[in-house]
């Protein structure tokens, strides 16, 4: 729980500090902003493995790093080399500020190759000079971003190839673990160089490829969401490009004795009416769980907003201290507290570590209960 609330009260700052960026508030009132942010931050945890690495190095651009450390990280070097990165790294970034590199150890490659069934070796891979230069630049972010400025969420600025990567917070004992794209653990941050920052990982970043309707119905533990998505019909409604799916994992429906599809027929369905005719409750239920739009969880506006669902009803999120979705609608439940006190819960949060899901078409979140524009029949 304390670990939730330092991820809450961490994103409720940079929220904040995005706001009086975008608003271009004083610099004694951006200097503030960064300092409470860097304050909360490191007060979550008893130590901070994240600092700057301030050395010699930072005379050196990330090419140079590079070659200064090839044998270390003599293979992504050679990924560079032969995706015609390497020039760039060298120089100032000219159409932004400067750039972020996040780099594969040797190992991380190594793993990478084993898993991939296209590449029996290394030598293999860099031959495929196609997805080499795509790879070398979903690794390089078009502008300089520190560790302080990751969001639990997706990046504002995208990769050389236009994409968001996903960075989010764990815990590992007393250590605080950032991972990229919900994979790759940093394992050597903000190392400084004249054009930008390299962060080590522990795995190589790979783009999805799949929708977040193909995600859902692949998903064992989300069968029952995905089968109501699909007799619903939802899938030839889907005209938006880009959308976000809040989801309920199966032990949810298996609390409120709803333990297939057929039992959330029996609960919700409109008798006599086709489960695709978008009148019927059953269909409204799962096309209410997607929303206009990509939103990771660092998107969502600050305060409390109202988004368009592919059921026409609104879907209503309260950005603060904590992210409540429809409050008011429903009771979730109690909250006891150390001393015995409970407090109602009337509103539905995200479950942080199955959150901020990428696809090709937008994010998915894993939600703490059914969600629905009102109250959800009882037995």
């Amino acid at each position: 729980m304390r670990n939730k609330q330092n991820k809450l009260v961490l994103m409720k700052f940079r929220w904040r500090e995005k706001q009086l960026f975008d608003n271009r508030k004083p610099l004694i009132t951006r200097f503030l902003v960064h300092w409470i942010i860097l304050t909360v931050f490191i007060s979550s945890c008893e130590s901070e493995p994240y600092g700057s690495n301030w050395d010699e190095e930072d005379s050196l651009s990330i090419s140079q790093y590079l070659e200064k450390n090839r044998d270390e990280y003599s293979k992504f070097y050679k990924i560079l080399h032969e995706g015609k990165m390497l020039n760039t790294l060298y120089a100032y970034n000219p159409y932004g500020d400067d750039y972020t590199l996040f780099l594969p150890t040797n190992e991380a490659i190594d793993q990478f190759i084993q898993q991939n069934q296209l590449y029996g070796n290394f030598e293999e891979l860099i031959t495929d000079t196609g997805f080499i230069n795509i790879l070398t630049r979903y690794h390089t972010v078009n502008r300089k971003l520190h560790t302080d400025e990751f969001p639990d969420g997706a990046l504002i600025d995208t990769t050389l190839t236009g994409d968001r990567l996903v960075t989010g917070f764990y815990s590992d004992g007393n250590n605080q673990l950032i991972k990229v794209n919900n994979s790759a653990s940093i394992v050597k941050s903000n190392l400084k160089m004249t054009n930008g920052f390299i962060h080590v990982i522990s795995g190589v970043l790979q783009k999805t490829e799949v929708s977040g309707y193909d995600w859902l119905q692949q998903q064992e533990g989300y069968s029952i969401l995905a089968e109501a998505v699909r007799l619903s019909g939802i899938q030839s409604r889907l005209w938006w490009t880009k959308y976000t799916i809040l989801a309920e994992h199966d032990s949810i429906y298996r609390r409120y004795g709803i333990h297939n599809v057929e039992d959330l027929k029996a609960r919700i369905a409109t008798p006599g009416m086709s489960l695709s005719n978008r009148n019927n409750a059953f269909h409204l239920f799962a096309a209410y769980h997607f929303v206009g739009g990509e939103y990771y969880l660092n998107d969502f506006n600050w305060g409390n907003k109202k988004y368009t669902t592919l059921a026409g009803r609104s879907l209503a999120i309260d950005i603060g201290v904590e992210i409540k979705i429809n409050q008011g609608i429903d009771n979730y439940g109690y909250r006891v507290s150390n001393t015995g006190d409970s407090t109602l819960i009337d509103y539905i949060s995200p479950v942080w570590e199955n959150s901020n899901i990428m696809t090709t078409t937008g994010a998915i979140h894993s939600i703490s209960d059914l969600m629905f524009y009102e109250p959800f029949p009882r037995k």
